[in-house]
């Protein structure tokens, strides 16, 4: 099996966000993240995992949704989330936050750590390359400071 990474450049967005755990609430802050990404699986007809550049380009892409915003877990338990006059409440026991709707940026998730930002971007990841049969596995990095990345490895269909 063959893999090809591609990572640093421009393979970054930033964004603000609290982790919520144990009962606790972390204060809103933000990171200049950092993402890669790894495909492994056979070779295509043409002698490569994945085009470098296609790659790149959609990863880029990803990123770009996510920079510059508030990353809000949807699917969080512990928040409360109204919304109304074109902004979004974020309450966590006595805390209250007020975002410009169009700052704000749902996710799927129920809380905004590198490992979940990892496996979302390896679901969307997964999503934007479909169809491609000679893929097995795909696992994204998420760095939200040097020295600290968070990984998830997604088994594609049909890989081992």
């Amino acid at each position: 099996m063959h893999r090809v990474t591609i990572e640093k450049g421009n393979l970054r967005f930033s964004a603000a966000h609290f982790i919520s755990f144990a009962g606790k609430c972390e204060r809103l802050h933000g990171h200049n993240y950092a993402v890669c990404a790894t495909l492994a699986g056979e070779l295509t007809d043409d002698r490569y995992v994945f085009d470098f550049v296609e790659l790149k380009r959609i990863v880029k892409d990803l990123c770009d949704r996510l920079d510059h915003r508030f990353l809000l877990p949807r699917q969080s338990p512990c928040l409360t989330v109204t919304e109304a006059d074109g902004e979004v409440e974020v309450r966590f026991k006595n805390r209250r936050y007020v975002f410009p709707r169009h700052d704000v940026l749902d996710l799927p998730l129920d809380n905004i750590t590198a490992e979940r930002l990892a496996e979302y971007l390896a679901g969307e990841l997964a999503a934007a390359l479909a169809p491609n049969p000679n893929l097995s596995h795909i696992e994204v990095g998420v760095e939200e400071s040097p020295g600290q990345t968070a990984y998830f490895r997604l088994t594609l269909a049909g890989g081992k």
